[in-house]
């Protein structure tokens, strides 16, 4: 029962998630576990998990420092959707208001149906992740946020707008689910925490740069350059994509995925390593020899060590990655929900977000009121806020998460629980009460704009630390179903969306903030400590998922 998780009994030789980190010194030296790939991290010993393969097509064996560029790519695009097609409108309330002669809750189901669409696309662009990769849904939803930002610009009434506004959702599901277990196809376990918080700063913190941004180009532009501003970031975006976003989905043999294997490969591999090394060891330089070596490898397997063209990397399509049909990856996420897990995940991660979209939605209908009578300009600014907090956030937690597992890991014998990335939820239920609580009773009180800024800020702090928390243990505890969880937390989220902008302008007028954000902080503090029962039972939990007769893995 290491740092009070509990084991499971059953009867599966290596519950999946849990991996060796570290190697055991003994007085003789180093365990026996000599010939598994490894790296030095700041003077300390890690086994690499998963372990590379031997093909150089095979993205964990490319260089750190191109895998963090092809990541940085995908973090811009996933900026540029997620915080600039997202809340691109609430900032333009007042202004579509007034030349549409619409209502506030119009306004509001603009987003709605985007975010509509979103979900609803979610288990397509699922199937497809699954089946031919994450290129070709790269491709697919820049396209789509490029030609749904154009056309946004050009919208003449509320119903093109709203046109618009579907074919801008198409592009978010990818960078708001997919975009997570990317990082488990490019990066090692003890490499992961860092990135995660990197895909937490684009969807939760970063993403509120273009509201400010958006605020002063509507106030001296017009509301239409917003739409087209950001449509020359996204045509840049856009070629990037075509040309450097190349696939990270790979078909690696079982063997090397030792964390979610349900059986102990870490000594199968290291004697398939000592033998590849003996054998190279033991060759000798006759041309007798070399023959005969020559003649035990064939043509192809040399073919497949061969590093991609770059032409061919620019292929949309490589290969299939799964045999299942599209209908049944398609209804894999709703499967997935069998797994209380992933029902955490999913409540955990949509309605924390939730109440920050609120905030998105409702900033122009409580702050263009007395007795704060703020601007479009000023309404932008205030944006600033959440960027700032949810930076902020992220590096915390980005210079906390690899620390803190590395450190479980050492005092647990060198073994790795993912339940160890669970402790970040802690400061998060701290942060929610102070920004919630607070929230409302200031909003009551008309203290100053500042203040309030500052308190959102503090609300999307706690969001990276619940983001990092659900993220890199979902990746961790389980790689193989994660674009299932991921997929099925976007369109729940994203349903949810669309329900509460429904009656979110009507909740806080009858409410009133102070009630609204209590109810509020109440739901999230109550959601955080749900944890603690996972983070008891998350590995009987892993161990009974995957030996269900259908495990739930995809």
């Amino acid at each position: 029962m290491p740092w009070g998780i509990l084991e499971g009994k059953s009867g599966l030789a290596h519950v999946p998630g849990t991996a060796l980190l570290e190697q055991e010194f003994t007085g003789q030296g180093i365990h026996h576990l000599e010939h598994l790939k490894s790296t030095i991290v700041r003077g300390e010993h890690i086994i690499l998990v998963p372990q590379p393969s031997d093909d150089p097509n095979d993205p964990l064996n490319w260089p750190l420092w191109a895998r963090d560029l092809l990541f940085l790519l995908f973090a811009y695009c996933c900026l540029l959707c997620i915080g600039g097609i997202g809340p691109i409108l609430s900032l333009l309330t007042l202004d579509l208001v007034a030349e549409w002669g619409i209502s506030f809750t119009d306004v509001s189901l603009l987003t709605g149906y985007s975010l509509c669409t979103t979900a609803c696309s979610g288990l397509f662009i699922s199937a497809v992740t699954h089946k031919f990769g994450k290129r070709i849904p790269l491709l697919f939803s820049m396209t789509c946020a490029f030609v749904g930002t154009l056309w946004g610009g050009f919208a003449q009434s509320h119903g093109s707008m709203l046109g618009a506004r579907v074919v801008q959702g198409f592009s978010v599901a990818m960078f708001e689910s997919v975009f997570f277990a990317m990082v488990g196809d490019l990066y090692f376990v003890h490499e992961r925490g860092v990135r995660i918080a990197v895909v937490t700063t684009c969807v939760a913190g970063l993403s509120n740069i273009p509201p400010v941004v958006a605020g002063i180009i509507a106030t001296d532009l017009g509301w239409r350059w917003v739409f087209w501003s950001l449509a020359i970031f996204l045509g840049v975006a856009l070629v990037l994509a075509m040309l450097f976003g190349w696939e990270t989905a790979y078909n690696r043999n079982p063997i090397f995925d030792t964390d979610v294997a349900s059986e102990d490969l870490l000594d199968t591999l290291d004697a398939k390593r000592a033998a590849e090394a003996d054998h190279v060891e033991n060759e000798s330089p006759t041309a007798t020899t070399k023959q005969e070596f020559s003649a035990t490898a064939t043509s192809t397997e040399s073919l497949t060590l061969k590093r991609k063209s770059f032409a061919a990397r620019l292929h949309p399509y490589s290969t299939t990655y799964s045999d299942r049909p599209l209908w049944r990856l398609a209804i894999d996420p709703i499967l997935v929900l069998g797994n209380p897990t992933a029902v955490w995940a999913v409540m955990l991660a949509s309605f924390p977000t939730l109440w920050l979209v609120a905030i998105n939605l409702l900033i122009a209908q409580i702050f263009s009121a007395p007795p704060f009578l703020l601007t479009t300009r000023q309404l932008g600014y205030m944006s600033a806020g959440p960027a700032v907090g949810g930076t902020i956030g992220s590096i915390i937690t980005g210079l906390l998460s690899d620390p803190l597992i590395k450190y479980m890991a050492r005092k647990n014998k060198g073994v790795y629980e993912p339940e160890f990335r669970l402790l970040l939820v802690a400061p998060a239920v701290a942060l929610s009460a102070i920004a919630y609580f607070m929230f409302g009773s200031f909003v009551e009180q008309g203290k100053s704009p500042v203040v309030m800024a500052t308190l959102w800020g503090v609300a999307v702090a706690a969001l990276q630390f619940i983001m990092m928390a659900v993220g890199t243990y979902c990746v961790d505890a389980y790689r193989a179903s994660s674009v299932e969880i991921f997929i099925a937390t976007m369109v729940v989220k994203n349903f949810l969306f669309w329900g509460f902008s429904y009656f979110l302008n009507d909740w806080v007028q009858q409410w009133g903030a102070l009630r609204m954000f209590y109810c509020i902080a109440g739901i999230q503090i109550g959601l955080c400590l749900t944890t603690i029962p996972l983070y008891v039972y998350g590995k009987k939990l892993r161990a009974w998922w995957h030996g269900k007769p259908a495990n739930g893995s995809t």
